[in-house]
């Protein structure tokens, strides 16, 4: 068994650092939380959990709920240990897994039922999200969030995903809108528009003029940490 810690190890002691959880509720905040920003199946956490124990980086205890008994693991000293170092290591850079984007770059070699129907699908989705970030809104104000010890962190985690949600609503709706003008554009007509847009969007150019494709910075080029 490989004693190299992934980002996935990682995800795990952050949890139980901060809360004991057993498998099962470490799989449930995988769902709630961390499969938006790290996506792995739920059977890669339950794998993890016992790489993990077999090292000493986590503990687990046993616990009655009636008859029935569970595991409950918490990080140890050891665990808290290589936490802390990996903490002090460059973050690896922003990145996303957004299929819809895919299938919007070959739209042209599909129909406009099918790019509409996947944006489409893309706001419901956002919207849908943004209906379960009100419950934990409320979960927090309510005081009975499982984490309310952590709530200023969490906030913050919170934040970010409420942000985003609406930018992906907002851009998914603004899409939507702009392709149901192309049945009235030539070809030309819809490039001409596409500049448009590009004008308008809310960043600044160089003061020069760029010779050639530009190059992405060197912080997209870090090497990612194996997952």
């Amino acid at each position: 068994m490989s004693k190299r810690l992934t980002t996935t190890s990682y995800a795990v002691l952050a949890q139980v650092a901060v809360h004991p959880w057993s498998t099962y509720e470490l799989a449930q905040q995988r769902v709630r939380y961390f499969r938006y920003v790290w996506p792995r199946a739920e059977s890669a956490i339950y794998r993890e959990v016992t790489r993990l124990s077999s090292m000493g980086l986590i503990t687990g205890r046993k616990e009655y709920v009636g008859k029935r008994a569970r595991t409950v693991y918490s990080i140890t000293d050891q665990g808290l240990a290589a936490l802390r170092q990996w903490l002090d290591t460059p973050v690896s850079p922003f990145a996303m897994d957004f299929e819809a984007m895919i299938r919007l770059f070959v739209a042209p070699l599909g129909t406009k039922e099918q790019i509409n129907s996947t944006l489409t699908q893309v706001q419901n989705d956002a919207q849908e999200m943004l209906r379960f970030g009100g419950a934990v809104k409320q979960e927090f104000l309510e005081g009975i969030a499982v984490t309310q010890d952590q709530v200023y962190i969490r906030a913050l985690a919170v934040d970010f995903f409420i942000s985003l949600l609406h930018t992906v609503d907002a851009w998914a709706e603004r899409t939507l809108r702009e392709i149901e003008s192309w049945d009235d554009l030539t070809p030309d007509g819809k490039n001409e528009r596409g500049l448009e847009i590009i004008r308008q969007l809310p960043v600044a150019t160089p003061e020069e003029s760029v010779k050639g494709p530009p190059i992405p910075p060197d912080t997209q080029l870090r090497l990612r940490r194996s997952r």
